[in-house]
């Protein structure tokens, strides 16, 4: 949607007060549209993670009103007072009991609809808030370290609903990290298994056991994903993660063993690492990839403002305040993923493979040339281990996909803007075959949505 868009539905809807989420992707498109709406008499208030990160930020680009951290309690606050401005004090943590659930009847689902029918989005199921961990890649102080659990009976109230009026029947735990305490995972998985659902979630490799793991298979757990990040000592200490190489090796197998699918997020990039800490981090994958169903596709380091990361390194690297710079407006978890044109910001093997762009063009920090090839090193046997499980039975689909990525990788290294220059102008070509793009038509279709129902 565009700025016209928005501007046109909110004032069409003519609410008292627009509310917006705000995270760093596309910040200043945001911004551009809180001027457009505040040009139209609105009053703007904005929360999220950015703005609890950069709330001058917010409120020097038009927004009336910044909520730092959870929303809630603060935003009740101020309704009793809406004349106040600025940003507003945190409160203490939200109880999480005394909150109602979510009416999803404010949505048009039918923006959400996918394949048969599926409504993106409404299998996400959270049944806590915060983090036991205190990663310095991760902006954690957003919840301030306040870990908190829904009550279990909330949360299987919120499953049965979705299974009784929208027919999903797979659910994602949504939770950063669902296993912190094991008493409440026991208990969940009692409940939850009675309802003969799939469901899947995320975990520290510290916090599970071969019992635990077994107890949700057996409830209708299909997948478990680690955040595993390093198998470099070095680095999984300097990152803090709470986590010995001893956990993560050993997390994958008992996972597996319980008949789990296990998925493994990886992490690269970090200024310290070597070309030691990439082949550490090669030996960690072979060492766990028979247990592993998929490894992260995009886990090269950003910094996001706020995690320790960022303060610690962004001066020293000259990239503070890099989100308010064009360059750096479409850039996310993978680069392409957010262009209308994936094809002009990413090769094949960064696409299928690995998507290691901001190591190799240096977008945050400066790598050495070796560390660069080790990198590659570890996207092919990333790569490798990965079309196994992304083209099940398919063995020539396997060895021709990987071998284009390895051609792929041999051409970025020579001429690297040579295959987004042409695949570009390829997807441009194709995309303008019709009377109007796929995009274009996407456009159309979310205007429609926004002229009947916001």
């Amino acid at each position: 949607m565009d700025i016209d868009d928005f501007v046109r539905g909110a004032e069409s809807y003519n609410p008292d007060f627009i509310g917006i989420s705000i995270i760093t992707f596309r910040v200043l498109f945001v911004y551009k549209l809180i001027r457009a709406l505040k040009e139209k008499g609105f009053t703007i208030i904005v929360g999220g993670t950015h703005p609890t990160d950069c709330p001058e930020e917010a409120i020097k680009n038009g927004a009336d009103v910044v909520v730092q951290g959870e929303g809630e309690d603060v935003l009740r606050e101020w309704l009793k007072d809406t004349s106040k401005r600025g940003i507003l004090a945190r409160k203490p943590p939200v109880d999480l009991a005394k909150l109602p659930k979510p009416d999803l009847s404010i949505f048009d689902l039918n923006a959400f609809k996918g394949e048969d029918d599926f409504i993106k989005g409404l299998h996400r199921i959270y049944t806590s808030r915060g983090c036991p961990g205190r990663c310095t890649f991760c902006d954690w102080q957003v919840f301030a370290q306040n870990f908190r659990y829904y009550p279990i009976a909330t949360v299987i109230e919120q499953v049965k609903e979705r299974i009784e009026k929208y027919g999903i029947k797979s659910f994602t735990i949504a939770d950063d990290c669902f296993t912190t305490n094991k008493d409440y995972v026991y208990e969940f998985c009692r409940e939850i298994g009675k309802l003969g659902v799939a469901w899947r979630a995320n975990s520290r490799a510290n916090l599970v056991d071969r019992t635990l793991l077994e107890a949700m298979r057996k409830s209708g757990c299909r997948q478990v994903s680690f955040g595993l990040e390093s198998g470099d000592e070095e680095t999984l200490i300097k990152i803090k993660k709470g986590v010995s190489l001893r956990h993560n090796i050993q997390a994958p197998k008992l996972a597996h063993e319980a008949g789990l699918e296990v998925y493994a997020c990886l992490m690269t990039g970090f200024p310290w690492e070597t070309t030691k800490s990439v082949k550490n981090q090669i030996k960690f994958i072979r060492e766990i990839k028979d247990a592993v169903s998929l490894f992260q596709v995009s886990g090269s380091l950003m910094p996001f403002p706020g995690s320790a990361v960022y303060k610690e390194f962004a001066k020293q690297y000259g990239f503070e305040n890099y989100w308010l710079s064009p360059k750096y407006q479409e850039v996310g978890i993978q680069v392409y993923q957010n262009r209308e044109n994936p094809l002009s910001a990413s090769t094949f093997y960064q696409r299928y493979l690995f998507d290691d762009t901001y190591i190799q063009e240096d977008y945050f920090f400066k790598y050495a040339k070796d560390y660069k090839n080790a990198v590659k090193e570890m996207v092919l046997e990333i790569g490798r281990h990965n079309m196994l499980f992304m083209f099940k039975g398919q063995l020539i689909k396997q060895k021709m996909c990987f071998m284009l990525a390895r051609l792929s990788m041999g051409l970025y290294g020579l001429f690297p803007n040579f295959e987004k220059k042409v695949g570009g102008v390829v997807f441009e070509i194709f995309n303008k075959k019709g009377e109007r793009s796929g995009i274009e038509k996407l456009r159309d279709k979310r205007r429609g949505y926004s002229k009947t129902r916001l």
